[in-house]
């Protein structure tokens, strides 16, 4: 099915109040010392890890053409440099819409999200050892086989002309704090989902997911979907 690129989570509304690691008083340090980052590139401030060794590059936006470079956002360490991980399917400046945000769980552990108008999308979990991805955990795909169960089963059977797309949406704000939080090996994740965020007529659906995802397991532990009520917006018609 179709899912629009408008999305998030949010619980995944991301300050993760609990559980929030900010960047070390190192990591300012670190920026100024990564001279061997490639020319086009800059240090996103808010994904350095707590160690300031890790981070995320971002392409520098033209401010003349506002265009933006061919180079991808990447995950890497800062120095000696070295790129651990390519983010996302096409670039992103800082403050772009698709751009990648990430929170860290210690400096071994980071979350990374894309950041869309009505909120986030795409969470992946990346496991850093010996300065080399370990382990990825694609945790989005498994949140949206839940809501497009219901999203199915529930709304589109009553009303089979109606678009056959949602959209993931922040009940707070697009930066996911509380309703991402890490715990030991576990995140805790509260999702928000709406077919019609833009306060269109007719029918409307939405659901929400409480869940906890076990970075040993790979999997969901513990999952509490809450179905929305289905209503009618005749007045907006």
């Amino acid at each position: 099915m179709r899912i629009s690129d408008l999305c998030l989570i949010a619980f995944v509304g991301i300050g993760f109040a609990a559980g929030t690691q900010e960047p070390s008083p190192n990591s300012n340090k670190v920026h100024s010392d990564a001279s061997e980052i490639p020319k086009g590139y800059e240090v996103g401030e808010k994904s350095v890890s707590p160690d300031g060794r890790f981070a995320i590059l971002y392409p520098v936006r033209d401010q003349e053409t506002n265009a933006t470079p061919d180079l991808m956002n990447v995950l890497v360490r800062l120095k000696p440099y070295a790129v651990l991980q390519e983010i996302g399917e096409e670039p992103c400046f800082q403050g772009m819409r698709g751009a990648p945000q990430a929170r860290w769980n210690g400096s071994s552990v980071v979350a990374i999200w894309l950041s869309q108008k009505w909120g986030n999308t795409d969470l992946v979990i990346y496991e850093i050892e010996s300065d080399k991805v370990k382990r990825i955990e694609k945790i989005w795909p498994e949140v949206v086989k839940i809501f497009e169960k219901d999203f199915h089963d529930r709304f589109l059977k009553k009303y089979p002309k109606e678009d056959d797309s949602f959209t993931f949406v922040s009940d707070e704000d697009s930066d996911w704090g509380h309703n991402l939080v890490f715990k030991d090996r576990k995140v805790t994740l509260k999702v928000f989902a709406d077919n019609k965020p833009n306060l269109a007529g007719g029918p409307h659906w939405t659901a929400a997911l409480h869940a906890t995802w076990n970075l040993d397991t790979a999997r969901f532990e513990k999952v509490d979907f809450k179905p929305g009520m289905i209503s009618d917006r005749p007045w907006l018609r």
